[in-house]
């Protein structure tokens, strides 16, 4: 049984590696945060199979059914090969997971480094010494791995919280003394990436503009950038904030005390860890709650939320929107809005009509949605009297941020683009608008889409049927929401195949049945595997 135990032990390697690595890279990716771990455990199909799995069921029961023969010697054997057997199946999964290039694995930061040496050191001192049978152990471990972990994440709470703590202060004490600087915030459920992004840019043709990198809209993220990036120069800091709870902008308002304020849009994004779309609201207006009375406060006027939030302000407010909005709302000096808008597939060109001026702009962005994130930056620029040739200039050179509406082409012929950023209702109709130009096949790969609360099965039944009416196939990356996306495409008259499908599944469905003159969209950060294999 020794020769048996050593091949059983090296798949079980392999398997507690994988575990290790995957619950590592879930915290991970769920920020740490135990409120968005438990959204993904009990709303998504992926969360309640690691807990309601057949295959977990049936080791848990081959540990129970070794107690009642641990007794009886002459099934022991018989029990540890069977053991055995479960073990070199897992491990041999976890070679499948490889070669196909599916494994989970976190980014490795100095936290979750730390984790994973702990967590390993850990369960190979447990290894060494089984208190039970050995093979039975090997079962017990991997069960163990999970509560680790866990139990990791919640024992670093408190020292990353110092370490937090402080490094929000100092940054408070920088951004203190650096009074000439203005603080321009962006928040809302989609769009603040790259409203933030155009923002910056267009500013940084005539300023010294700081902006924080990526989606470090946290505490800590706006943190380090104030720390690692303002000096005594800047003149402009765009800061990005997110949030997933009441109170938290708030937060990141007394951090930066921001001048102006954008709100990009409320809808049901993060549904599930807001409550419902009024604290959603309230969360958001926050970040126009921390502006001064000299203040200016931006709203998207597609968003009826933010519009509502317009209404009540009192400071300086503006509307932006990509149509004239009727009534009080319409034309007039606190407005901006782009009419004429001409969208092509390298390139978009649109009027920005503000009070009685109308100027023509083009963007080599793509993707209409692209306008109103584009808006609140002209806006700006404006207000900070910048020349109309300047903003043009920069308006005409803005670069998208990484993964959102990337267009580029294979070598067979097919248009891909990577809008793998995130995946939102409206992202995903935004992509659909952008496909309707390409007279070929149309394929989406879309990522269910998570944290949409009680409006999960109705939003992806919505978007369902939009898709429908546009594609040829939609490809799923998980079974999540599976029914409600069924029922809507067979609900329309539209000929749309729905499949959940593997990355390599994608990729040679893409080879092989694309070609020039067809598109394919790749939604949602889970669909960058798919595109990684085709691009």
């Amino acid at each position: 049984m020794n020769v048996v135990f050593f091949i059983t032990s090296v798949f079980f390697l392999l398997s507690v590696v994988r575990t290790v690595f995957f619950w590592v890279w879930l915290w991970q990716i769920k920020e740490y945060r135990l409120d968005r771990m438990y959204v993904h455990l009990t709303e998504t199909l992926q969360g309640r199979s690691l807990f309601l799995s057949p295959f977990l069921w049936l080791k848990i029961i081959t540990i129970g059914v070794y107690f009642f023969f641990i007794l009886n010697i002459s099934l022991i054997t018989g029990y540890e090969l069977f053991i055995s057997v479960l073990i070199i199946a897992q491990g041999i999964m976890v070679l499948r997971e490889i070669s196909l290039h599916v494994l989970r694995r976190p980014i490795f930061t100095i936290k979750s480094i730390c984790m994973l040496l702990v967590i390993g050191i850990l369960i190979w001192m447990v290894y060494m010494i089984p208190p039970l049978d050995r093979f039975v152990w090997l079962l017990f471990i991997e069960r163990l791995v999970i509560f680790l972990t866990a139990f990791f994440v919640l024992a670093l709470y408190f020292p990353t919280e110092f370490y937090r703590d402080i490094q929000i202060e100092n940054s408070i004490k920088k951004i203190s003394k650096n009074k000439n600087v203005l603080i321009i915030g962006v928040t809302g459920s989609y769009g603040k990436s790259s409203t933030k992004e155009f923002v910056a840019q267009v500013l940084a043709k005539k300023f010294r503009v700081l902006k924080t990198l990526g989606t470090n809209n946290t505490p800590i993220g706006i943190a380090s950038t104030i720390l690692r990036g303002l000096k005594d120069t800047t003149e402009i800091f765009v800061v990005e904030m997110g949030a997933y709870k009441r109170g938290e902008i708030a937060q990141l308002s007394q951090m930066v005390h921001p001048k102006i304020g954008i709100l990009t849009a409320v809808n049901d994004q993060h549904l599930s860890l807001f409550g419902s779309i009024e604290n959603t609201m309230r969360a958001k207006y926050e970040l126009i709650e921390s502006l001064p009375k000299d203040g200016l406060a931006l709203f998207n006027g597609e968003s009826d939320n933010a519009v509502s939030l317009y209404k009540k302000t009192k400071i300086e407010k503006v509307l932006y929107s990509t149509h004239v909005l009727p009534g009080e709302l319409g034309r007039g000096s606190s407005r901006i809005f782009a009419e004429n808008i001409d969208s092509h597939k390298t390139h978009i060109e649109f009027d920005v009509v503000q009070g009685a001026t109308s100027s023509r702009y083009k963007t080599l962005l793509i993707g209409e949605h692209n306008v109103e994130n584009i808006l609140p930056a002209i806006y700006i620029a404006r207000h900070l009297k910048m020349s109309e040739r300047d903003i043009k200039q920069a308006v005409l050179n803005l670069k998208p941020i990484e993964k959102t509406m990337i267009v580029s082409q294979l070598s067979h012929g097919p248009t891909v683009v990577d809008d793998t950023f995130n995946a939102n209702p409206e992202s995903v109709l935004s992509a659909l608008k952008y496909m309707k130009m390409y007279k070929g096949k149309k394929v989406i790969v879309l990522q269910p889409m998570i944290e949409l609360g009680k409006n999960s099965k109705k939003e992806h039944y919505r978007i369902a049927k939009e898709i429908a009416k546009v594609c040829d196939n939609l490809f799923l990356t998980n079974r999540n929401f599976l029914r409600s996306v069924e029922k809507g495409v067979s609900d329309t008259p539209y000929e749309c195949l729905v499949q959940v499908a593997r990355p390599n599944e994608i990729e040679e469905f893409i080879t092989k049945d694309l070609k020039a003159g067809d598109v394919v969209v790749f939604e949602g950060k889970e669909s960058f595997r798919s595109l990684s294999r085709v691009v």
